[in-house]
């Protein structure tokens, strides 16, 4: 083969390209474009003649920022067993089984890995590149597409990428705008988590509807497939979070100011608020539809009160055990029950109407004459 002399240092360098290569390996390989190494390295040649004599081995790539689009080194498997050619971050470009041949040309070299692209030339038996064939949802292991849940974080819109994925929320309260069914097309869905810290708006663009509504909120904690026809929305599989049933638990709050519920402490239902005040004390809930059963066993007397950041004045509870149960209208916290039964109660309600004996008897229909033989007998 020519050989060419470096002028500067009168040492031999390596052809802007190589015609042929054979490699025969026992292990898999990692090869260098020509004129980022020295002579007789492992390189990617126009002609690549490849043979490995164990099985499930790669061959990678080197960076495709190192090169023009449009490189097309052709590779031939003339060994027994199958191998996979990646890029330089792992990906699979093609898996050439016994007696095939591809042609991979470089479409994109602005990363590392770059955009390959491959055309089958030759083979004892027809076959398809996974890698080519793999779409939103699948993923090519090899020689076979395998179904994959893309899972990232959800952001303010739905769209036509998110196909075939899952989506997890972790902010606060949001809206989260859904493509028009029509352009996502028949058979568009995403799974969808709600793991933050306030209620999630699912809201169709164009007015579209989403079960039959407007809208549709995920709490923390809910989760389910949002699929669509082509035409509308619809939640699939909706699972709610235990905790929105009914849970309890107790959390010290001594000292003062603000207490913003976190973490575990969230969506508990009945809370049991314990220590020593050393002041007023508020506690912070979200802006959620969501139900609380509160007992203050706190001390110190001083006031208590449940809202919502967003809520100028809340709900007071006294101290020492006053239990109250609250509920959140998604703005603001409100009492469960402002009603209650009458004082007296009412002989309707179980109760006598009367505040007296006499009243008693009279309102449960004792007559005078009764009540005087009731006394007889009671003194004989």
């Amino acid at each position: 083969m020519t050989s060419f002399t470096d002028v500067f240092s009168a040492g031999q360098i390596q052809s802007s390209q190589v015609s042929y290569k054979a490699y025969t390996a026992t292990s898999s390989l990692t090869l260098a474009w020509p004129t980022e190494t020295a002579p007789n390295n492992k390189v990617v040649a126009v002609i690549n003649d490849i043979s490995f004599t164990v099985s499930s081995q790669s061959i990678t790539m080197p960076s495709a920022l190192q090169q023009s689009v449009g490189a097309s080194p052709l590779w031939n498997n003339v060994g027994s067993n199958q191998f996979t050619l990646l890029d330089s971050g792992g990906g699979t470009i093609f898996t050439a089984t016994s007696g095939a041949g591809f042609i991979s040309y470089l479409a994109d070299n602005t990363t590392a890995s770059g955009t390959w692209r491959t055309l089958q030339v030759g083979t004892v038996t027809s076959s398809s590149s996974a890698a080519a064939l793999a779409g939103l949802g699948i993923t090519a292991i090899t020689t076979t597409l395998n179904q994959e849940y893309d899972v990232t974080t959800a952001t303010s819109a739905f769209t036509a990428t998110d196909r075939s994925s899952t989506r997890v929320w972790t902010g606060g309260a949001g809206t989260i705008t859904a493509t028009t069914a029509s352009s996502l097309g028949q058979g568009w869905f995403v799974n969808f988590k709600n793991l933050g810290t306030g209620a999630v708006t699912i809201d169709p663009s164009g007015g579209e509807t989403i079960d039959d509504s407007l809208t549709f909120t995920f709490n923390p904690g809910d989760s389910g497939i949002i699929n669509t026809d082509g035409s509308e929305f619809y939640v699939i599989g909706f699972g709610q979070s235990a905790v929105f049933a009914f849970d309890y638990t107790a959390i010290a709050v001594a000292g003062s100011g603000n207490y913003t519920l976190s973490g575990t402490e969230l969506n508990r239902i009945a809370y049991k608020f314990t220590g020593v005040l050393t002041g007023a004390r508020d506690i912070i809930v979200p802006s959620t539809v969501q139900q609380y059963w509160v007992d203050n066993s706190t001390t110190g007397s001083f006031a208590f009160q449940v809202r919502t950041s967003t809520q100028a004045t809340g709900v007071s509870i006294g101290n020492n055990s006053t239990r109250q149960i609250l509920y959140c209208n998604g703005t603001d916290v409100v009492l469960g029950d402002t009603a209650g039964l009458s004082s007296p109660i009412l002989v309707a309600q179980g109760g006598t109407g009367a505040t007296t004996a006499a009243g008693a008897r009279t309102n449960l229909g004792v007559l005078s004459t009764e009540e005087s033989i009731i006394w007889s007998i009671v003194l004989g």
